[in-house]
């Protein structure tokens, strides 16, 4: 009996250390700096990208050199150091992923001229934030853009509005007097009246890793003509919540015609409000329409912009789309889409 109470004893003070040791972060399984290795022998970093680090021991010299990687481009993991001495620890920047279905891996190889280590960057799946649409393989946030470099509060705020190619943003809804100076300092693209320009990336009045989207990704959004328009109209009424009309994208019309301010962008639509612009004399004009600004220009003076209402569209802005006039943006998310 004595012996068995022993053992008893003995399995349960091994059982309490055991946990404490798993239970203390200070402890660590002790290993051999000296010798030639590299831990974690895989790192995870999450879709949206960001820095992880992994640390290589030992006292040789050492290259690092990439292996095999699940996709056509390596540009997107990026190391700060590819060769060093002893022991050193190493920072890996990843940015975002592009892809729904497929996690990005990448070795990378170690090697001290007599030995070779290896260790695995994995990246995880993209996935949709709660206020982030997919359509039409672009991801578009669910609200106009605020002031700059922020979007508004509500899906069916107006937003800030501005001018082609600039990031001064302006309070939509209502005349501004001021924004005549704007228009006077405002200088067209440079060149031959037909020289095609996009909105420049300093000029962007988007959030960081966001951009103004091109006239033919509003095109595809909501169709090029009011025969072909993808998008449902509503008006503003206590049932569906919206403040004012706009039209719902994305979704198949017998359903946008049933939804809600609360579950439209959960159920993968776009609520778009009707706005108006802002135009040269300051004056809040068009507040009937429904109005994007978009990133292309179709000559020096006039920049796109995607107009309609009931019974009217006019999809790329040839006699109203100026780039003096300021008018809303709506962003879509910076990918680079890859294999």
């Amino acid at each position: 009996m004595l012996i068995g109470f022993a053992v008893i004893s003995m399995q349960l003070s091994c059982t309490k250390n055991a946990a404490t040791w798993i239970e203390d972060p200070s402890y660590k399984i002790q290993s051999d700096e000296s010798l030639f290795a590299v831990y974690p022998v895989a790192v995870s970093v999450p879709a949206e990208g960001g820095e992880v680090e992994f640390t290589i021991t030992g006292n040789e010299n050492w290259t690092i050199e990439v292996g095999e990687v699940n996709t056509s481009k390596t540009n997107w993991c990026t190391l700060d150091k590819t060769s060093g001495s002893g022991k050193t620890t190493v920072k890996a920047t990843v940015t975002q992923s592009t892809s729904f279905v497929k996690n990005r891996t990448m070795e990378l190889l170690i090697s001290n001229g007599k030995k070779t280590l290896r260790t695995k960057v994995v990246q995880g799946l993209l996935t949709l934030a709660d206020d982030e649409v997919l359509i039409n393989g672009l991801i578009w946030i669910n609200r106009n853009v605020g002031k700059p470099g922020t979007f508004t509060d509500e899906i069916d705020d107006i937003g800030y509005c501005y001018q082609f190619n600039r990031k001064e943003g302006w309070v939509g809804g209502k005349a501004n007097p001021d924004f005549v100076s704007a228009v006077n300092s405002y200088v067209p693209d440079e060149g031959n009246d037909w020289v095609t320009s996009a909105w420049t990336d300093a000029n962007n009045p988007c959030p960081a890793g966001w951009r103004v989207p091109t006239g033919q990704e509003v095109c595809d959004l909501l169709g090029d003509s009011e025969a072909n328009l993808k998008a449902v109209s509503v008006n503003a009424t206590a049932a569906n919540g919206f403040k004012r009309r706009g039209y719902i994208v994305g979704v198949d019309k017998s359903v946008a015609a049933n939804l809600t301010k609360d579950n439209v962008t959960s159920s993968g639509a776009l609520f778009i409000p009707q706005s108006g612009w802002l135009n040269e004399y300051g004056n809040w004009d068009r507040d009937w329409l429904v109005v994007l600004r978009t990133a292309t220009s179709l000559n020096k003076n006039m920049g796109g912009m995607f107009l309609s209402s009931w019974g009217y569209t006019d999809a790329w802005g040839w006699g109203d789309g100026q780039k003096v006039r300021a008018a809303p943006v709506r962003c879509v998310k910076v990918l680079e889409l890859e294999d």
